[in-house]
């Protein structure tokens, strides 16, 4: 085994390295992943390599039960041996690393695809949490190869901890990038106008945000739909609840579609895309799928989302936890629609130039090629 991925769960694994993995696997890597049992889906069995569970319980602070997750992660890298490891977010990164290490393994490249909750939430505990989380990233740091992170603001923030920005190596990638072809441009309608917003269902994605703009632009413009994408894990504390949403349904300002396997017809039916998002993105996916298919965007001027605008040009940047300037972003939409076609075009030339899935993969590579170890003998070019 050349590389073993521990991935932070198995949807990711398919839809965000799946194209990593298949560039890997074409230049003669033997490539494996780790699977998170609670999420295990049939779909990872598409990529083509071996496959293995382990425990992740990725809300868990219970020390015990991390440490027990820990040790078990620590003897399945053992088992497999693998010549390096490939190891992204948070949660797989902090434990992989360490697990390796201690596995007998020396090449350990991390991905931190965002910071989340913790660097998003001002409670106490989240405080807490997160100088923890900071020590041990700073640890991780001291034993890894390479550390690749989504967007500047990130790596900013982790280059403040001493033992981060005295060890790590680290570059930054254009997101998890997206396939151009896969989600091909379409030209955006403009009547009625439509805004569509695909996220996970918890607070710091902005929902509620989305929801309030909704039904007052609704109530000036009564033809302009709204639909909402995104899984209910009712599991998150910060989880939007079942009540709100079926009131949001019943005030018939927002359609709630739920999760879907495949958004394309859905962005195909938008004008544009909106993620008022506040939680600590790497590069929202949804809004790189919407690009290239396309579509203008709305998000806020924060870490990850902020690398998708050009304010005025793609979209809009509007400030984190402001419902009345996103409706405001919302009516400059309809009160100039001609803007939604233009708006779309400059999006789609966006994703070619900097989200491309193959020039983001490229990049990824090249840098874990600079490390040159003897086990990790890629060819010169990705065929």
């Amino acid at each position: 085994m050349d590389i073993l991925f521990i991935a932070a769960n198995a949807r990711s694994l398919v839809a965000n390295r799946g194209e990593l993995i298949k560039t890997l696997t074409h230049q003669g890597l033997n490539v494996g992943a780790l699977v998170p049992e609670y999420d295990y889906l049939d779909t990872v069995k598409d990529l083509g390599i071996p496959i293995w569970t382990y425990h992740l319980d990725r809300h868990s602070t219970n020390p015990l039960q991390n440490l027990i997750a820990f040790w078990q992660l620590r003897q399945q890298i053992a088992s497999i041996a693998p010549h390096s490891i490939f190891a992204y977010a948070i949660k797989p990164v902090t434990f992989g690393v360490f697990a390796a290490r201690l596995a007998g393994v020396k090449y350990s490249y991390c991905l931190l695809t965002g910071l989340g909750y913790l660097f998003a939430s001002t409670s106490l505990k989240a405080r807490i949490l997160r100088q923890i989380t900071q020590g041990l990233l700073g640890g991780s740091a001291m034993l890894s190869t390479l550390f690749i992170f989504q967007n500047p603001d990130d790596q900013a923030d982790l280059e403040k901890n001493w033992l981060f920005r005295t060890f790590a190596r680290s570059i930054v990638v254009n997101g998890s990038g997206v396939d151009l072809n896969a989600y091909p441009f379409s030209a955006p309608p403009s009547s009625p106008v439509t805004f569509i917003c695909i996220a996970r269902l918890i607070q710091e994605k902005g929902i509620q945000d989305f929801a309030q703009a909704a039904a007052q632009v609704k109530a000036k413009h009564p033809s302009t739909t709204f639909l909402l994408l995104g899984g209910l894990d009712s599991t998150l504390k910060n989880a939007i609840s079942p009540t709100q949403l079926e009131q949001w349904q019943a005030e018939a300002a927002v359609d709630i579609i739920g999760k879907v396997k495949d958004v394309r017809p859905y962005l195909q039916q938008a004008s544009v895309m909106v993620l008022p998002s506040y939680y600590r993105e790497g590069i929202p996916r949804s809004i790189l799928e919407a690009m290239s298919m396309g579509r203008p965007i709305i998000t806020c001027d924060t870490p990850g989302c902020r690398e998708t605008v050009v304010d005025s040009v793609n979209g809009y940047l509007i400030p984190p936890r402001h419902a009345t300037a996103l409706q405001d972003a919302m009516l400059r939409f309809i009160e100039n629609p001609d803007s939604i076609q233009a708006m779309g075009i400059a999006s789609r030339r966006f994703a070619e130039t900097k989200f491309d899935v193959v020039k983001v993969n490229q990049a990824m590579i090249q840098a874990m090629q600079q490390t040159r170890p003897e086990t990790m003998a890629f060819s010169d070019q990705p065929q």
